[in-house]
Parts: C-alpha cells; sequence; structure tokens
C-alpha cells in the first residue's frame, strides 16, 4: 500500500501520525512524506532568539531529513515543497499543482483535520484535498490534527479510531523528539512538547472518504 503523509511543518509528523506510523513501517508499507512548509517561523514572537530565518528554515529541513533516517525510511520518500512558514494559504493552488503527481498513485492520504485553527495545517488540508479532488481519487483519508489545533467533534465519531500509547510506544516518541533540536530553544514549546508525550495516553484519529467531505466538522 502506498501512503502518503502531508505533515504542515518539520516537526508535525511526530505530533500528528507519529503514534501509528510505526505500525504502518512494520507493516512495510511504500511510505512517503510531504513536508509543506519550511518551518522558518519557529521562533517569531521570541526576542530572546536571535536566529536569521533562512538559518531555521535549513536547521528544520534538516531534522526533517534526521527523521527519515530515524524512521528507515528512504530519503527519496521525503518530499519538501519548501513554502514559506506561516503563509501556507496562499499556496494551496502551487501546492495542488505539486503534489498531484505524488499522491496519483497513493492508496492512503494522511492530512490534518480540517477547521483547523493554524492557518498552515489547514492550507496543508486543503493541499491535500484539493488535488485528491482534481484526480478524483477514490483513497481513504487518514485524519489526525495536533491538540493544540483542534478537536475531534462527535458528528465524525463513528470514523474514529484511537491509539494507545504503551510505555514501548512512548519511548520510541521521546526518542524521535530529540532530533528536534530547533524546539529545545523557545522554552514554553519544548515544555509543552515534552510534558506532552510523558502524559499522553491515547490519539485519536479519523477515516474518510472522498464522498465524506463536507458532511463532517473534521474533513
Amino acid at each position: 500500500m502506498k501512503i502518503v503523509i502531508f505533515e504542515p511543518h518539520p516537526d508535525d509528523l511526530l505530533f500528528g501520525i507519529g503514534p501509528k506510523i510505526f505500525d504502518w513501517i512494520n507493516e512495510n508499507h511504500d511510505i512517503h512524506i510531504i513536508t509543506v512548509t519550511d518551518g522558518r517561523a519557529c521562533y517569531r514572537g521570541h526576542e530572546n532568539i536571535v536566529i536569521m530565518e533562512d538559518g531555521v528554515a535549513e536547521m528544520r529541513l534538516k531534522e526533517a531529513k534526521r527523521v527519515m533516517e530515524f524512521l528507515k525510511l528512504p530519503s527519496k520518500n521525503l518530499h519538501l515543497l519548501k513554502f514559506p512558514d506561516a503563509e501556507g494559504q496562499k499556496y494551496v493552488q502551487e501546492g495542488i499543482k505539486k503534489v498531484k503527481i505524488l499522491i496519483k498513485d497513493a492508496d492512503r492520504i494522511v492530512l490534518p483535520s480540517n477547521n483547523n485553527a493554524h492557518v498552515d495545517h489547514q492550507a496543508t488540508h486543503d493541499i491535500a484535498v484539493g488535488a485528491a479532488k482534481e484526480l478524483g481519487l477514490d483513497v481513504e483519508f487518514f485524519v489526525y490534527f495536533i491538540p493544540s489545533y483542534g478537536v475531534f467533534k462527535n458528528d465524525s465519531k463513528d470514523h474514529q479510531i484511537q491509539v494507545e500509547i504503551t510505555e514501548e510506544l512512548r519511548n520510541k516518541l521521546q526518542e524521535w523528539f530529540k532530533i528536534y533540536e530547533s524546539q529545545k530553544l523557545p522554552k514554553p514549546t519544548f515544555k509543552f512538547y515534552t510534558r506532552f508525550l510523558k502524559r499522553v495516553q491515547q490519539v485519536k484519529y479519523a477515516i474518510f472518504r472522498l464522498k465524506d467531505k463536507g458532511k463532517f466538522y473534521n474533513f
């Protein structure tokens, strides 16, 4: 099975689909990652962190490549769109054009929830669905959300699945998080992520088809 995973920023793979991706790797699926933005806006608003945004983008994209090594996925399966962080909605149409060739033979598309509070997460959703619509793909849409940016509403309850976080899985996620050196500098962000990884007990996802689009809050 070809699984194409959309992540808005270089680190959303972990906090979005991370708890589930190990199952797919163990099942030997053909997994591709599309990283939509370059992560350059990571430190905006943190006046005590003085790094040029080009340097931030370079650092975060390198981290995305290191994650592929950590997960033992082929480096050629990482597709970096490099759109400017925090400006995702400006690039939806360009993104749709670029990803169509990558998803045309996909069996499962993994993407952020609709009605997302973060502009880049919503843009990523719009790119993935827009490209699938233009291609007329009848595939499975596996939807995730980052806890800070969304919630699964009851109207999608029948479509939801839940993944329990075992201690073995928690250890893998914590080891993975060490790759994201960029996240250690904004201390409030680092504390939030580390606390989340220590406390999370289960993660919810939802599965839809293209015919479900617009009928549910999350899709």
